[in-house]
């Protein structure tokens, strides 16, 4: 008995070593790239730990993409904005699918519910006509304005949320004199960390790593965002391995250290918990 654990065991193991070396693999070729020279990365066979490593790479990605801090700043600021939008705008929306008493409640999130099998790609164009005849072509508002009328996604997941809070808390409130809004604002959110923490790393992570919206909407370089930035980069410096890599590493810092600064929060929330 004791020798089947021990074999389930290590199997379970080795199979997760396997997948560990599978998806950190890219990452550590990415970092062994970017410390690297021109010249290094043509040597057979490829060196993963370069000797000597420099960072060049970085100062080359500067000194050539002059624009590339901006594109970094642009980034933050509109991922942000998307983020701290969606937690107010879906949470409050998710409250009342989730609180209020309606008979119109079951179908209107049905509806909700329906438009995520709408392909983004199916609105493309008649936003674009509608964004270019109201003047926001070229301006961050078609990246900002349709996230922070809330999305059905966060919709969904924050209504799943709220549905694990007790219903007891609400009549406690309504005893000492409270009424939705105080429920809202002073039980449901205190209580609702980890799913408006998960929402705001989600919300964040799409608007950062979305290419097609601000390639489509954008068209000074001065308002780009680092996702077509890096595709730039790899249009005009393709024979520049290092440059690439430091490039990507650059955008993948931020979603990284999001991801490991709130992995608590940020899994707690997924797993929909609840109260303890």
């Amino acid at each position: 008995m004791q020798a089947e654990k021990l074999i389930s065991r290590t199997s379970s193991y080795l199979f997760l070593l396997f997948g560990l070396l599978l998806f950190i693999g890219p990452l550590l070729w990415m970092l062994s790239t970017m410390l690297k020279t021109q010249a290094q990365t043509y040597v057979f066979p490829p060196e993963l730990i370069p000797a000597p490593f420099t960072f060049s790479s970085f100062t080359r990605l500067f000194e050539t993409m002059t624009l590339m801090p901006r594109w970094i700043m642009n980034s933050f600021i509109v991922s942000s904005i998307n983020g701290i939008g969606t937690i107010i705008s879906s949470s409050l929306i998710a409250f009342g699918f989730a609180r209020l008493k309606s008979r119109l409640r079951a179908p209107l999130f049905v509806v909700v519910l329906a438009t995520l099998m709408i392909p983004s790609q199916v609105t493309l164009i008649p936003m674009y006509i509608l964004f270019s005849k109201i003047g926001w072509y070229d301006t961050w508002l078609p990246l900002t304005i349709p996230v922070l009328l809330a999305s059905p996604y966060f919709i969904f997941l924050f209504r799943q949320y709220f549905l694990t809070l007790p219903r007891e808390l609400d009549e406690a409130t309504y005893v000492d004199g409270g009424n939705y809004w105080t429920i809202y604002s002073r039980v449901i959110l205190p209580l609702s960390g980890p799913i408006l923490i998960s929402g705001f790393i989600f919300s964040f992570v799409f608007t950062w790593t979305d290419y097609f919206t601000p390639l489509i909407f954008i068209q000074s370089e001065d308002l780009q965002m680092m996702s077509v930035g890096l595709q730039l980069i790899m249009g005009k410096n393709s024979q520049d391995l290092p440059m690439m890599a430091a490039g990507s590493f650059l955008a993948l810092l931020p979603i990284a250290v999001i991801y490991f600064s709130a992995q608590k929060y940020f899994v707690e929330g997924v797993v929909m918990s609840g109260i303890k």
